[in-house]
């Protein structure tokens, strides 16, 4: 770490993220900071896990569920194969995917792979699969949309994501590990990521079983019967449901597992304008020029391809945020990137965290 930069941000991190603690916000907290040459700060604070069974103290080298920002990495390797010419954002999905069912082929004859990944497709924004575990994803979907059709408005919708994850077995022929090694972790040197299950050592613990996704289960008038214990804090497996019940813990809306060190590094790729290099503008061109300049912008509704824009990235940036607290932050005007997770889900009462990390990316920012 350059220690010329680190201090102020020191101060900055400590400050705020206390604060956060002593309200209960989350258990513990990671961050790291990094500009276009490397890492300029990375610390933890609290605790990775805190229940009846082991408290442990956050070290930055933990491991955590990326939730959501998952995304950004199936993002990433979709955008890798539409810039290695084996597919084009204006592919339509049922033909990426050759649906089987005909009524399901019509629901998404004009979803393209673009609209997947903005946002823009209309899709329902959820539905929880493993209600019906044992029965074919396709067959489940074609009634989902039958029952909420498709909308012409941004919806940010588990779906789509979904989909995409579907899109890049179909197009690599191989299994969605194995598709997102080949595409981005191993081209990335990213050895700390990886999908759920993971082992629980050296790995942050998240929700205590699936509390706030057995009450929207239950808003829809559903049940299920095989949720996960609320003894303890889940550890190495994905929170989501989902992606634990019915995709066996790989899913391309939710399931990897990194540590800060590998999710500032994506962050980086994308600092750089989509090339593997210190530099911006030099090294080795990862993902096509305009797509990467694309994939950044506004497509509408504060959506990229794969990234969010708005307030939770002051400055003019964007990234993701993650369900159980993780958060990504590329900063172009200021040449930064901000990675961490802050394990809001691992307390008694679980609050939205935004205004945490609004404050200490605007803080960060104006540190520096």
């Amino acid at each position: 770490m350059r220690g010329l930069d680190a201090e102020p941000l020191q101060v900055e991190w400590e400050r705020i993220t206390r604060r956060f603690l002593d309200r209960g916000a989350f258990a513990g907290a990671v961050l790291r900071v990094e500009d276009a040459s490397g890492p300029l700060f990375e610390a933890a604070l609290g605790d990775s896990r805190r229940d009846a069974e082991a408290r442990r103290a956050f070290l930055a080298s933990d491991r955590f569920d990326l939730a959501s920002v998952t995304k950004l990495f199936t993002a990433t390797a979709a955008l890798r194969l539409v810039s290695l010419g084996r597919l084009a954002l204006g592919d339509r999905i049922a033909e990426v995917l050759d649906l089987t069912r005909p009524d399901l082929a019509k629901a998404l004859a004009r979803v393209d792979i673009a609209a997947l990944l903005s946002h823009s497709s209309g899709l329902h924004y959820w539905y929880p699969f493993y209600v019906r575990k044992g029965e074919a994803f396709e067959d489940i979907l074609a009634e989902v949309l039958k029952a909420t059709p498709i909308k012409p408005e941004v919806i940010y919708s588990d779906l789509n994501f979904i989909l995409l994850g579907k899109a890049l077995e179909a197009v690599t022929g191989l299994g969605l590990r194995e598709a997102m090694a080949d595409l981005v972790l191993g081209p990335l040197g990213l050895a700390h990521t990886g999908y759920s299950p993971v082992a629980c050592e050296g790995t942050v613990a998240s929700e205590f079983g699936n509390r706030i996704e057995e009450g929207m289960v239950a808003a829809l008038g559903l049940g299920f019967s095989g949720w996960r214990t609320r003894d303890r804090g889940l550890c190495g497996e994905a929170d989501d449901g989902n992606c634990h019940y019915y995709f066996g813990g790989a899913s391309g809306h939710a399931g990897l597992f990194a540590d800060a060190r590998d999710l500032a590094a994506l962050g980086r790729l994308w600092l750089g304008g989509g090339r593997l290099g210190a530099v911006p503008g030099e090294g080795q061109a990862f993902i096509d020029p305009g797509i990467a300049a694309e994939a950044s912008r506004d497509q509408g509704g504060g959506r990229g391809l794969g990234f969010q824009l708005g307030e939770n990235y002051p400055g003019g940036g964007y990234g993701h945020t993650g369900f159980t607290g993780s958060y990504l932050h590329i900063n172009g005007p200021r040449g930064l990137v901000i990675a961490g997770h802050a394990s809001r889900l691992h307390v008694a009462e679980p609050r939205r965290i935004n205004d945490y990390w609004q404050e200490l990316s605007t803080a960060l920012i104006n540190a520096l």
